[in-house]
């Protein structure tokens, strides 16, 4: 591990600049979430909240709805994509959307809302059981009453936790910069599993070069996130006053299986 490299999203950079791009390539091709939280949002109704919004990928389909959104992420990197994305918008839509700076797990924005969302897993990024207490406390204090939530975790496969140091998990991905056309590879260079904490440490590097193979940059990024298993997660969120309403497994509603995604819905009484 690069002790020096900075956290996930912390830094303007290579990794800002290509999220959206990356996120596509292994997220929104493969599983298809923005329409799952379009209708869950158009029965809950507004208004509507994202914890950990990043660059807005999520932000932006939800104005569709008609409803005032709000996104709240502690990265002022990714909140400047997002803040961008706003400044394109019609007068209409960008009044519709308010943008804050923030961490999850300790935060109040005076005001309740009928949905809160924290999608693609971004609640892992709690590296501790106290941390996902306070931001689940959160979420109940800014919730309407009836009101809804709706967070994403992985389900922890066996065989990606072992303790130690892990071969490399992922292949390297090559993607294309959005705004100089170059070409971006993304590497997952190594893994350390902690299952005392029950987190791990990832290394990443993003390497662009121009059209002639020519280095532009090279950069090194460490993701840690914890991971919760199902019936953990479901005594955590009923500690904190919210009610199991539904539990899939991927976002067309299956049922809950191993080794694929924990979709928690949850209510307020």
């Amino acid at each position: 591990m690069n002790p020096n490299a900075p956290a996930f999203y912390s830094q303007r950079g290579l990794l800002v600049q290509v999220y959206d791009n990356l996120t596509l390539a292994e997220w929104e091709t493969s599983r298809n979430d923005v329409q799952f939280y379009l209708a869950e949002a158009r029965i809950a109704g507004g208004p509507l909240l994202e914890l950990g919004c990043g660059t807005g990928r999520l932000l932006i389909p939800l104005l569709s709805t008609g409803f005032e959104v709000s996104g709240l992420d502690a990265s002022a990197a990714m909140l400047e994509v997002a803040n961008r994305k706003r400044e394109q918008l019609s007068p209409e839509l960008a009044g519709r959307l308010q943008l804050h700076q923030g961490d999850m797990s300790n935060f109040e924005l005076g005001k309740e809302f009928a949905l809160i969302l924290i999608p693609f897993r971004s609640f892992q990024l709690l590296l501790t059981p106290e941390a996902q207490r306070q931001c689940l406390l959160g979420i109940r204090r800014h919730l309407a009453p009836r009101g809804k939530t709706i967070i994403n975790l992985f389900d922890p496969r066996y065989d990606l936790i072992v303790p130690g140091k892990q071969p490399r998990a992922l292949p390297p991905r090559d993607l294309i910069h959005p705004v100089s056309g170059n070409h971006v590879l993304v590497e997952t260079l190594e893994r350390v599993n902690d299952p005392i904490t029950q987190t791990f440490k990832e290394q990443w590097r993003f390497t662009e070069t121009d059209p002639n193979g020519v280095l532009i940059r090279k950069e090194e990024h460490e993701l840690q996130m914890r991971w919760t298993f199902r019936y953990e997660m479901r005594h955590l969120v009923e500690s904190c006053g919210l009610v199991v309403e539904a539990e899939y497994s991927d976002f067309q509603h299956s049922p809950p299986a191993y080794g694929k995604e924990q979709i928690w819905l949850l209510r307020r009484e």
